[in-house]
């Protein structure tokens, strides 16, 4: 929201006096919330229209830190005049708005309150204090601080109750900083202003503080509200018995000129009188209120008398529970409470033992109340107060009971003592807050706690103890299966490891535990037994036994197929005991009377007779023979054939490759030794490397070898077409042989075919393109050359060169 306003700040603090009848007023007005709550905050700056001070302001979210702050700590004083940063007689929190920062900056905060329609005379009471630098500029550049209210039906401002504080050494109660020249302040002062009429009205308060408009000097205020709302003139009630009446009207005005209804008497002037002989009860006073110069108008106000003659009536007699605590200033006891006296409460008759807050009975004991109003009307009254205790009622305990009971502890026999008018209430907690859902069926043992209350609502709250017994601990171990014909002694101990050991044990063929066996300890049949256990306390707990009783298994063999040695076999492979009974379990064994035990079963290496035991969850086994052979593989003889060059081929089907090795009847060529991936075609292999040749007997029984072959790269002489006999590099013209064993010869020739070099070794390094120790000119050359490969076959080359100088 952004408003255009003609600079004014209003600070408004509404007070009415504690001595009447005080009546709420807006909620955090006084800001005694310690916050902004209900008020709008706004910030903007200020400039000089046509000589007129401009504000623009625009409404902001929170307060600016340093601009718009509560204050609360009463021992702080302002830096420039020294003042409390809340007023004396204020409250407990005040507002700064603005600092000591220039800048042509403008702070202000806003109210909007209706006047109580019953209010047809209503005042309004701030406090301000004003701190403003004084640069001596045209009045409407000055920094200032002003205070208004808007009637937001008339969309006016009210102009009596507008009031604006420019900076001027000469503004009425401001005196000059003591420490800082140019500074000027203003302690805190009230105000009060006459909204009489405007009951039922909306009005909008307005409060402003803001730096000069020039930007070079600054200016802000701090202002109090009373957070209680009263009438415009105090002291209007008066006691029958006194002479006097004293009387105040409302603050921060020049004159005051009090009068009878028809002013035909003048009772006097200023803003506190005392009027003797006092007027009649329910006559009609009035004040003419004239304000300072330009600080409101005049106006009147006026008051009904009230003579007062009091009794103070209390409640005769009360009856209350031991060490309780009440309040003998409540309503309860003090049946004409009016608001225009105080009370006080006395422990003896003579009134010098005064009580403050709740008080707590202890025993049968009388108290004096004491009534006085500001006009000293008194009057004292007893009251007595009688105790009432709890019948002296104890509780005994239940007695223990086993984990399958329940405690029911509303029996009467638990309460000892005369209960005639009690009742009883039970809770899980001391302080009486958890009922318990069934006091009569109580299954947890522990401390639960009994409210004794009478019909004068005392109470005793009594603890009472429930002890209920553990459930026993029963701990079953199922006995080992067994073989048929075999009787099983569910009876032994040793099932029951663990279990409490005060245990009596019985046993049954139900559930139920109806069934009785006869014999637990020749039991000849499988399945679930039962067993009852009771301990010492006799509580009891039960639970079950299973007993397995197995048949003989049935085992089925079939031989593993011969292997091809030196593979392995498997004789735990499953697949060779199909048939077999279902769920048994295999070991085996060297010898028929199974006492040696193969390590290994999955790897059997040797032809012959080994043994099996199967045996059932029961423990039952039984044992049969199983039979390993072996056939003999073939053996492989690979011979390396003899190098050849890359443009020929090595076929690896040949003959003379395998000759040497036994018998077969089909052989693999293969690049990996796994034998993975076979060769495209092993009849020409031209390619240097490792690869594998595996062979096959008639019984199918294989061999594999590896086999490097050789190829070797064709021979070859090469001469540089180019050379540099001078240069640092490439200064010798020479032969590189590749494939080639022995050089024979080296021949380089002229353009005319004169030879001027030859070489059959190249021990002085190659051709140094001298002939006759002379340097040849840069011309291109003949070469020849002659060579003997790794084979011993002769080979000859030739080629041109240039001669480079």
């Amino acid at each position: 929201m952004i408003s255009r306003l003609f600079l004014m700040l209003i600070v408004v603090s509404f007070a009415w006096s504690a001595k009447l009848c005080a009546q709420s007023c807006p909620e955090n007005i006084g800001f005694e919330n310690g916050n902004f709550q209900n008020w709008t905050i706004y910030a903007g700056s200020i400039a000089i229209e046509n000589n007129q001070n401009v504000v623009t302001m625009n409404e902001v979210a929170r307060p600016i830190s340093g601009r718009h702050a509560i204050i609360n700590n009463k021992n702080l004083v302002d830096a420039y005049g020294g003042f409390p940063l809340i007023p004396p007689s204020g409250g407990n929190f005040s507002v700064k708005l603005g600092n000591n920062v220039t800048g042509s900056q403008i702070d202000g905060i806003s109210y909007l309150m209706t006047v109580p329609a019953d209010r047809p005379e209503f005042t309004l009471t701030y406090q301000y204090a004003v701190v403003l630098e004084d640069p001596i500029h045209e009045p409407f550049e000055q920094p200032r601080f002003i205070a208004r209210i808007k009637d937001v039906a008339k969309n006016e401002y009210i102009p009596c109750a507008s009031f604006e504080y420019v900076a001027t050494s000469s503004l009425p109660g401001f005196k000059k900083s003591a420490n800082y020249e140019g500074v000027i302040y203003k302690d805190w002062s009230p105000v009060t202003i006459n909204l009489s009429g405007y009951q039922g009205k909306q009005l909008l308060i307005e409060f402003i503080s803001t730096d000069c408009s020039r930007g070079a000097h600054f200016g802000y205020a701090y202002v109090d509200i009373n957070n209680v709302c009263g009438d415009p003139i105090t002291g209007n009630t008066y006691c029958a018995s006194a002479d006097a009446l004293d009387i105040s009207g409302p603050s921060g005005f020049q004159t005051y000129n009090w009068y009878n209804e028809d002013r035909s008497v003048k009772y006097g002037t200023g803003q506190s009188i005392s009027i003797k002989p006092k007027p009649t009860n329910g006559s009609k006073v009035i004040l003419d209120l004239v304000p300072y110069a330009g600080f409101g108008c005049p106006g009147t106000v006026s008051t009904l008398i009230h003579g007062i003659d009091y009794e103070l009536k209390v409640l005769a007699k009360d009856v209350v529970c031991q060490n309780a605590e009440i309040d003998l200033l409540s309503a309860k006891y003090i049946l004409n409470k009016s608001d225009d006296f105080t009370y006080l409460v006395y422990e003896d008759k003579d009134l010098t033992k005064p009580i403050s807050g709740p008080i707590k009975i202890l025993t049968d004991k009388t108290f004096y109340i004491k009534a006085t109003n500001y006009k000293s009307c008194e009057s004292v009254v007893p009251i007595d107060i009688s105790i009432f205790n709890v019948a002296n009622i104890t509780v005994k305990n239940p007695g223990a009971v086993c984990y399958t009971e329940s405690v029911d502890i509303t029996k009467a026999e638990l309460y000892i003592g005369e209960l005639g008018g009690i009742t009883k209430s039970y809770y899980t907690n001391e302080a009486a807050t958890h009922a318990i859902a069934d006091p009569q069926h109580i299954t947890s043992p522990g401390r639960y706690f009994v409210k004794l209350s009478n019909e004068f609502g005392c109470s005793k709250i009594v603890s009472i103890d429930v002890t209920i017994k553990d459930k026993p601990v029963l701990k079953v171990s199922n006995p080992k299966p067994v073989c048929i014909a075999t009787k099983v002694d569910i009876t032994s101990a040793s099932y029951f490891l663990g279990s409490d050991a005060t245990f009596k044990y019985s046993f049954y063929a139900d559930k139920e535990l109806t069934n009785l066996l006869t014999n637990p300890t020749q039991v000849d049949k499988s399945g679930y037994y039962y067993v009852k256990a009771t301990n010492t306390d006799g509580c009891t707990v039960s639970d079950k036994i299973e007993v397995t009783i197995s048949d003989m298994p049935a085992l089925h063999i079939k031989d593993p197929e011969t292997a091809c040695y030196p593979d392995k076999v498997d004789i735990s492979n499953p697949a060779l005991y199909n048939g077999s009974s279902d769920g048994l379990s295999y070991s085996f064994f060297y010898d028929e009377a199974l006492t040696n035990q193969i390590t290994f079963p999955k790897a059997i290496a040797k032809a012959g007779t080994y043994y099996v035991k199967a045996s059932n969850n029961g423990g039952c086994f039984t044992s049969g023979k199983i039979q390993v052979s072996f056939n003999t593989a073939p053996t492989i003889v690979l011979n390396k054939p003899k190098a050849v060059f890359d443009n020929g081929f090595v076929d690896l089907t040949a003959q003379e490759i395998t000759k040497g090795s036994s018998e077969f009847i089909k052989a693999g060529y293969f690049e990996d030794a796994d034998l993975k991936r076979p060769l495209p075609n092993p009849t020409k292999v031209n390619k240097a490397g490792v690869y594998y040749i595996s062979i096959q007997n008639e019984k199918g029984c294989t061999a594999s070898a590896s086999i490097a072959l050789e190829i070797l790269p064709q021979p070859k002489i090469i001469v540089p077409t180019a050379f540099t006999p001078q240069k640092e590099t490439n200064n010798r013209l020479y032969p590189f042989l590749v494939g080639i064993q022995k050089l024979i010869s080296f021949k380089v020739y002229n353009k005319w075919g004169i030879l001027v070099y030859q070489s059959a070794d190249l021990a002085n390094g190659g051709w140094d393109g001298q002939f006759k120790s002379k340097m040849q000119p840069l011309e291109t050359f003949s070469w020849f050359a002659e060579g003997i490969d790794v084979f011993g076959g002769q080979i000859q080359s030739k080629g041109k060169t240039i001669l480079i100088l």
